[in-house]
């Protein structure tokens, strides 16, 4: 597990220490909802924590691989190559089996700045949420 202090600003931006926000989640604690979910996804990619992208990837979802070690690999050359500047989150929708959020993430790969803006779509599954896959919501 990538080190990151305790009363360090959270990576995913939320204005809150990462022990307060998404550090427990990283140690195992479930998260309340799928925005957090979320949230902890896009901080453990800032952070290096790989293991926990895999872990709440939907195994039903087009991003899943059963060989981990080489998407751990993938994972790792992705974050490697880029630096997380900001996440805001647009748009949340929750129903009984599954939600959308919808982001604008603004990261720096070589020295360029980049923006991902997608529509995730999370899972409830057995007594969690996962993430399941992500379109452009501008192609609705």
């Amino acid at each position: 597990m990538a080190k990151t202090a305790a009363n360090a600003p959270c990576a995913c931006h939320s204005g809150l220490k990462y022990k307060r926000c998404c550090g427990p989640l990283h140690r195992g604690k479930k998260p309340v909802d799928p925005l957090a979910l979320m949230r902890s996804r896009y901080c453990a990619y800032a952070i290096g924590l790989y293991d926990y992208i895999i872990q709440t990837t939907d195994l039903t979802g087009p991003h899943w691989q059963y060989d981990q070690a080489a998407w751990n690999r993938e994972l790792e050359s992705f974050g490697a190559a880029t630096q997380f500047r900001g996440l805001i989150i647009c748009d949340y929708e929750l129903d009984v089996e599954v939600a959308w959020v919808t982001f604008d993430a603004q990261l720096e790969q070589h020295g360029r700045a980049v923006r991902m803006i997608e529509k995730s779509l999370f899972r409830r599954v057995d007594d969690g949420w996962l993430y399941h896959s992500g379109t452009d919501p501008n192609e609705h």
